[in-house]
Formats: C-alpha cells, structure tokens, sequence
C-alpha cells in the first residue's frame, strides 16, 4: 500500500510533482533594432538587407518613399552604429530640409584634414568654387576677383594655431574684426565680404557634412557687423541734355568713342551692355548683364532699347544704330574684348577718364559719373521740355532693365529746385503766378 498523501510510486521512486515552465521568446538584432526604430523615430524608419550591407528607408504616408544603402554591414556588430547613424540622418534632415540621401552624403563625405575628425577647410574652399563657378552663378575671373580674397581670408583665420574661431558665429565676427578696418560701416565691402563668408558656411554645412554649428548667425547680428552708414550716400546726378550734346561734339574726332557714349547716352544702356548689342529689323536690342540671386538661374530675353534724342540731334540714336551694324565704325576693342561685364563697364570708364571734356564737366558738375549717362535717360523721359509727354514708368522702367521699386529708388528720385519750378511751369502754363519765378 502506498504511503497517504505521496504521488505514485513508479520504478522504486516518487515522481516530483510537475512544476510550471516560463519560456522566454528569443528575439534577434534585426528585429531590436527596428523595435528601437520604432519606438525612437517613428512607423517609417524600417531597415532591409541590400547586398550585404544595411538599407535605411524611410516610408512616410503621402510621400515619396526614400532610400540609402549604407556602409554597414548585414550582422549584429552594426546594431549601435545603426541606430546612432540614423539619429544623426534624422537631425540633419529636419534641421537643415534635406531628403534621406543628401543627410547621408553630409555624413559620409565629409572632407576631414590630416588629423582625424577636423574638417579639411581647404577642401571645402575648393568644393565651393566648384560649386559656384559649376552651376553658373558667377565666371572665374568673377570668382577670383570678387570671392576668393575673402575666401582666403576666411582660411587664414581658420587655420590659426591658436584661438582660431570654432563656430559660424565666431568666424565672422573674427572676420570683421581683422578685415574691416578699411571698409567703412554699412557700405558695400562689408556686405561683399560677410555675403561671401556666409554663402561658404552653409556651403560646408548643407554640402560637406560640417557641423552644425558652423552655420552663419542670425541675419540681425550680421547686419550689426556690417554696421550702419555715418553719411548718406549722394545719388548719381543725371547728365542734363545740353552735357550730353556738347560732350558728343566733343567727342567728334573719336569716332569709336563718341559710339559708346552715344549708345550709353541716347539708349540709357548700362555700360557693360555694349558688349551684347544685337539689331532686329532696325531695332536696337540688348542682352542681360545684371545677374542676382533671384534671376541667375531664370534665362532672360533681350530685351529692346529705344533713343531719347536730344533736339540738337534729332534721329541721332537710329544713325548711330546704323554705323555699328555697317561696321563703319566699331566700338572700343578695350570694351569689346573686356573678359567679363563689369570689366567692360570699367573700360568705358577708362574711355571718358581720358578726354579732357569729360573731366571738365566732372569738375563742374559735382557726382558726375560714367553712369550719368543712364541716369540722364530717365530723366528726360520725364522732363525734357523737348518731349510732348513723359514716358509712362512701366515702359520707362522695361526699356530700361529694371522693376519700377529700383527705378523710383536709384532713377527717380533725383530732383532739383530748377526741375520742380520747371514741371509746374509745363503743367501750369499761363495760369502760374509770376511770383517767385
């Protein structure tokens, strides 16, 4: 008889009472890793197998499904790596507005100099000119009169042994502080010289992987280092008609010259546009020469020019037409053959800098400059005694290249006394008071 309360005896021994198992489930690193995914970034971050190596895709609803083969390969030791490196895709893209694969690149192709982990600046500067000089943004010879000296001094700065500056903020604040004691606050040349620094930092950022903090500041704090103006500016003064003919008299026994300045004069064209003259059934026509962010990228007809004669020389500007497109009389080589617009422009005013008249009429007429003559255009447009009526502003301001804000701004503004007095006379006519005239 077997003992109470004692299981079964089976073979000479008590079987134990049977206890209950836990079995924990075993789980691999590919699928902690998309768990860690998950839960950290997001559904959309999902990783697959690609040639032995890890692809990273991200599956956003709505969107356009992205995705990068990495340099990592298929197998455990990757897990840590992969989940710090998209982090890193991550911030990139939300930070900067980047897709997957450029947020990759940024990490990946990061020129870095002999010691490990510093950015090679050097390198950049040269992917930058690629860059700039690539994509048609600005010639060479622009790039290495107008860009490169800052460029350089950005370099020099960077590579100081010691306190060389360890941000964007820095840089530039360095940069004011060693260049600008020649640049007069709020002018151009400082504009010139922060615009180039600033495009070249978010170039190192957005296109070579440099860390963030190398962005460029905030616009508020650039515009206090490029300063305000102490003294207004004088605007160019417009060459009055009775200049205009007596310095092309002047000009008689040169022929070539007296061309440009007829040209620039009667057609109001901006210097450098002599250099891309065309002519269409007796119309003179102009190509493009001013270039900014906003058109560089956008092709620009010509565009047609018309003459604003003089009274002494009526039908001036279509005989002058004439002569270049015969050939009878050419236009200056030095202007012609000048590498590059502002060159050309600078040609033109080497042409006037030579001639007696001109210099007299600069010592007489205080701002007198090369472009006086385009200015003189839009101002008989408007009050030339000669003319029935003024040249409506929206064609004034298409014959002339520009948007009616930067005619009203830089052509429209200049007045004097003797114009106004004379434009009420016009409209007026007999019933103005004799007083004050």
């Amino acid at each position: 008889m077997n003992p109470p309360n004692y299981p079964p005896k089976l073979g000479g021994i008590f079987d134990p009472l049977p206890s209950k198992q836990v079995f924990m489930p075993k789980t691999d690193w590919i699928t902690d890793v998309r768990s860690v995914l998950r839960r950290e970034h997001g559904k959309g971050w999902l990783i697959e197998q690609q040639s032995g190596r890890i692809k990273i895709c991200l599956a956003v609803p709505g969107q356009r499904r992205q995705a990068i083969t990495t340099h990592l390969s298929w197998a455990p030791s990757s897990a840590t790596k992969l989940t710090s490196l998209v982090g890193e895709i991550r911030n990139r893209m939300e930070s900067l507005k980047l897709g997957l694969s450029e947020s990759y690149r940024l990490l990946v192709d990061v020129p870095e100099s002999a010691v490990q982990g510093q950015l090679d600046w050097v390198e950049v500067a040269y992917r930058y000119e690629q860059w700039r000089v690539g994509n048609g943004d600005v010639v060479q010879t622009t790039y290495d009169r107008e860009e490169r000296p800052h460029i350089n001094n950005a370099l020099k700065l960077l590579s100081l042994p010691k306190r060389a500056p360890h941000d964007g903020r820095s840089l530039m604040t360095s940069y004011a502080l060693k260049f600008f004691a020649n640049c007069a606050p709020g002018g151009a040349g400082r504009k010139r010289h922060l615009l180039t620094v600033e495009r070249f930092l978010g170039f190192a950022v957005k296109r070579c992987g440099a860390a963030q903090q190398w962005l460029p500041p905030e616009k508020a704090d650039i515009d206090e280092l490029i300063g305000s103006r102490e003294l207004a500016v004088e605007k160019t003064v417009p060459i009055k008609p009775e200049q205009l003919h007596s310095l092309l008299v002047s000009l008689d026994s040169k022929p070539e010259v007296r061309l440009a300045v007829a040209l620039v004069g009667l057609y109001g064209l901006r210097p450098s546009e002599l250099q891309t003259l065309s002519v269409e059934e007796g119309d003179l026509y102009v190509a493009p020469t001013k270039r900014n962010k906003a058109t560089a990228n956008t092709p620009r007809k010509p565009r047609l020019v018309l003459p604003l004669d003089l009274v002494e020389l009526p039908g001036e500007g279509a005989r002058c037409v004439q002569l270049w497109e015969s050939g009878l009389v050419k236009l200056p080589a030095s202007i012609v053959n000048a590498k590059g617009f502002k060159a050309a422009g600078n040609a033109f005013a080497t042409c006037l800098a030579r001639h007696d008249y001109w210099n007299s009429l600069k010592t007489s007429t205080e701002g007198l400059v090369p472009y006086s003559l385009r200015h003189g255009y839009a101002w008989r447009a408007v009050k030339y005694e000669h003319y029935d009526e003024s040249v409506p502003l929206r064609d004034l301001c298409d014959l002339m290249g520009h948007d009616s804000r930067t005619h009203l701004k830089h052509y429209g503004a200049w007045t004097s006394d003797k114009d106004k007095k004379d434009s009420v006379r016009r409209v007026v006519g007999d019933l103005l008071s004799p007083i004050g005239t």
